[in-house]
């Protein structure tokens, strides 16, 4: 029986092919409208800043993943931290609202029960709080976009 690692490998590709693939996905994610600024700015003009935080965030995320998939408890602990801490960071405050600050203080919160699910060896309940924690991504990011189209408008 192959070690979980090598069929990791074979299913996921090599480390260096995942951040190419997390490369293209955050190219698509910053074309979604994230500013660096909480400005009206496009992403047009700081597209390098946007997709070199987003494929930060994804290749957190990816460490998470591919934990729950192989039952590294490890790695989806500190996937979860990478995450939390991320979210502390100054490029992550997009917007200067206080509903902003209340769903990043959220996801926050959902990392950190990620993280005692995993601590506990809770599988079925780190794989609940990782969807509850992707919730809280989709949720920012359509907030943020609606609150970008809401500036575009004026």
């Amino acid at each position: 029986m192959p070690s979980s690692s090598r069929a990791t490998t074979r299913i996921l590709g090599s480390r260096t092919d995942r951040v190419g693939v997390v490369a293209g996905v955050a190219a698509v994610a910053a074309g979604f409208g994230m500013t660096l600024t909480g400005t009206a700015e496009p992403v047009a003009q700081r597209p390098d800043q946007v997709a070199a935080f987003m494929r930060v965030k994804l290749t957190h995320s990816q460490d998470v993943l591919e934990g729950l998939a192989i039952e590294d408890f490890d790695l989806i602990d500190k996937g979860a931290q990478q995450l939390s801490l991320t979210s502390e960071d100054a490029s992550w405050q997009v917007l200067q609202t206080e509903d902003y600050a209340r769903q990043s203080a959220e996801f926050r919160r959902s990392c950190d029960r990620l993280r005692k699910a995993a601590k506990a060896k809770n599988l079925d309940g780190a794989a609940l709080a990782w969807m509850e924690v992707t919730m809280k991504c989709v949720q920012c990011h359509k907030y943020v976009r609606d609150r970008e189209d809401d500036t575009e408008d004026r």
